[in-house]
């Protein structure tokens, strides 16, 4: 599993409410990483503190319609509304999922370069998506 996926896992299910206790938490199942890395993934994941400990922000910024891979897992084709296309892509972008290269955008179709299918559970997760919709 990749530290970022389990960093947002760690969020989505316990209560931490430090970043040292993010690190910690890390360190305990493997990953070695420092806190300015922590804080510069947290920003990336929206999470922002709530009622005291670091929650999740919005996953999602579009309605993704469609989710189809192909070319081996190298590249993921994502339909949604119109409009909303570019906005998903900055998202994705911004939020630099681990295995992604990039994205292009239309008005309602993003496709997303990827190193291979290691990259496709980073990215449902990313968009809110269940793993197994394909």
């Amino acid at each position: 599993m990749d530290w970022n996926l389990l960093l947002r896992d760690l969020i989505a299910t316990g209560r931490y409410s430090t970043q040292v206790s993010l690190v910690e938490a890390l360190a305990e199942r493997g990953f070695e990483v420092n806190q300015a890395t922590v804080s510069r993934a947290l920003r990336r994941l929206g999470a922002q503190k709530r009622d005291g400990a670091y929650r999740l922000g919005r996953r999602a910024v579009a309605p993704v319609r469609e989710f189809t891979v192909t070319a081996g897992g190298c590249l993921v084709v994502l339909h949604t509304d119109a409009a909303f296309a570019s906005v998903l892509a900055q998202r994705i972008d911004h939020a630099m999922p681990s295995g992604v290269l990039g994205t292009i955008a239309g008005d309602d179709t993003v496709f997303v370069a990827t190193t291979g299918p290691e990259a496709l559970p980073a990215l449902r997760t990313l968009i809110g998506l269940p793993s197994e919709m394909s």
